[in-house]
């Protein structure tokens, strides 16, 4: 008997989500359009969800503003199946690496939490945003033909070195309307790591990628050949010199 391969409902998670955000009165904008243009130009320059050059768009970003003056960029990424909502690692954490510390780009592609946390960390790495919120919605049909769905929230900042903590489980986003969104923060900021987690980060941030033993002989050899051309080059250009 064949398996009946199951529809992405992904165009009803982004009617549903986006009509929350309408109507909440929130600025926000879709895939194709623009934030601003440091946010814009950090996007369009990291490295893309599947290991490509940049181009990364959200479905949906916002940039919110607490009572405090400080700007929150907000990235949300959308997936139309039950399972796709985040891909942990064994210790918890958002698994958008490897084993060999390198980008995890099937988790990255296939999950919204995890997708919407490489967006976050692209402004971290080419913005003077510190801060930012990353958020995943999925969802399914049940038996009954009802949308069902659920979100993912994480903070994602420089202080937790880009991987992400879980704020809190969470229905709906009403927590980014403009009444709610103070309270929101201070829950943010109660986050914290402790002193192994932040160690088990940092040598975690600091271990380089696994490289092929051949990996420095081919450097090697490029980098004495580019020498090579190089002298060659320049003598022939002084015997062509007057």
């Amino acid at each position: 008997m064949a398996k009946i391969k199951v529809q992405s409902v992904e165009p009803n998670i982004a009617d549903l989500v986006n009509g929350w955000l309408k109507s909440y009165k929130l600025d926000y904008k879709l895939e194709q359009e623009s934030l601003n243009t440091e946010i814009d130009q950090a996007l369009n320059d990291y490295f893309s969800k599947s290991g490509g050059k940049g181009g990364n768009r959200p479905d949906a970003k916002l940039l919110l503003r607490s009572s405090d003056g400080k700007y929150y960029p907000i990235l949300i990424e959308y997936k139309g199946y039950k399972d796709k909502l985040i891909k942990l690692d064994s210790e918890k954490n958002v698994a958008n690496k490897n084993s060999k510390n390198e980008p995890d780009y099937k988790n990255i592609n296939s999950y919204a939490v995890n997708g919407a946390v490489h967006y976050a960390n692209a402004i971290l790495h080419y913005t003077g945003y510190t801060d930012v919120i990353a958020i995943g919605v999925t969802g399914f049909k049940n038996d009954s033909g009802k949308l069902e769905h659920s979100i993912g929230v994480y903070y994602v900042s420089k202080s937790n070195f880009g991987v992400g903590q879980k704020v809190d489980d969470y229905t709906d986003l009403s927590f980014l309307k403009k009444e709610n969104f103070d309270a929101f923060i201070e829950k943010v900021g109660l986050l914290s790591l402790t002193q192994e987690e932040i160690e088990k980060l940092k040598e975690r941030r600091h271990r380089r990628p696994y490289l092929c033993p051949l990996h420095g002989i081919y450097h090697d050899l490029y980098w004495y050949t580019y020498q090579a051309v190089q002298a060659h080059l320049l003598v022939l250009l002084w015997t062509w010199l007057p």
